[in-house]
């Protein structure tokens, strides 16, 4: 009898010190710490399982490998899934909603995957008869508005496609229609800008030389022209002044003194009009020879 109280003091005794050894083991495989000790986020961790805990800010999402379950901290949940925050956790849960990409709640679906619509929380593939389907958040609305998207930069002022040459150009900028309006919402507006712009380079390459020579060569062109001007006015006086001269039988016209005065007087006048200068009070006067 003895013998048998022994065995069975024996046995229990052998009991105790396997669970306390499995404690031991346990406790040794949870670490508390922070990052480098654990994952960032994870306030404890597990070389098995991975994050055990996590910062208040972020989520727990378990995920299953093979037969383990290992847990990460992240700041939001993965697709499939929404998060859901307690006092002490906060935790992802799977949407229960098939053909959901991201659910507000377990029966709730705000975002279906392609090509099925969202529609009161449920994805559906055709939007029921008097809803319209508004292709940017892909749901189903009984009156969708045309949402327009953000303009480009301006373009490069131009003009009739050169950006030289001109003084003033035209630049544009554009937009795209993000979601396109049903026929009892607000249509789209405008989706091109224009506005007048003032060139950078009023003279492309080469181009203000070559008006700079322009301008040289018309000046000497106009300047011969005004002194032919002026020398065929003085040879057409000349001849006027000799037409009204008298001529003697067989000799040449005479004209009285009073008459050649007064026409070397408008013969002056009319040279000093006929000057380059413009100026009458300037002008100097040539004495004209009389013939």
């Amino acid at each position: 009898m003895q013998w048998l109280s022994l065995l069975i003091y024996h046995v229990l005794l052998c009991e105790y010190v396997a669970r306390s050894a499995t404690a031991v083991t346990r406790v040794k495989r949870t670490i508390i710490g922070r990052y480098p000790v654990c994952p960032r986020g994870c306030t404890a961790c597990s070389q098995v399982n991975g994050c055990v805990t996590c910062e208040s800010r972020l989520f727990m999402f378990l995920y299953r490998q093979n037969m383990r379950e290992i847990g990460i901290c992240t700041p939001s949940c993965p697709v499939g899934y929404y998060g859901v925050r307690h006092q002490y956790y906060s935790k992802c849960y799977r949407c229960h909603i098939d053909h959901c990409h991201s659910c507000f709640s377990r029966h709730f679906c705000t975002l279906c995957e392609k090509p099925y619509l969202a529609s009161e929380g449920q994805c559906i593939e055709e939007c029921p008869k008097g809803l319209y389907y508004a292709n940017f958040t892909r749901e189903c609305k009984e009156k969708v508005d045309c949402l327009p998207g953000a303009w480009s930069p301006w373009s490069s002022c131009t003009r009739n496609g050169q950006t030289c040459g001109y003084k003033w150009g035209v630049q544009t900028r554009t937009r795209q229609i993000l979601q396109d309006a049903s026929p009892n919402g607000t249509q789209c507006p405008e989706v091109t800008a224009t506005q007048r712009c003032r060139l950078k380079q009023r003279h492309c390459d080469g181009e203000c030389r070559r008006r700079k020579r322009h301008r040289r060569k018309k000046n000497r062109r106009k300047g011969r022209r005004r002194k032919n001007n002026s020398n065929h006015r003085r040879r057409r006086i000349g001849r006027r002044d000799r037409g009204r001269r008298g001529r003697r039988r067989g000799g040449r016209r005479r004209v009285s003194r009073m008459y050649s005065h007064r026409n070397r007087k408008v013969r002056l006048r009319r040279l000093c009009r006929g000057r380059k200068c413009q100026r009458k009070r300037n002008c100097r006067t040539r004495r004209v020879r009389n013939y």
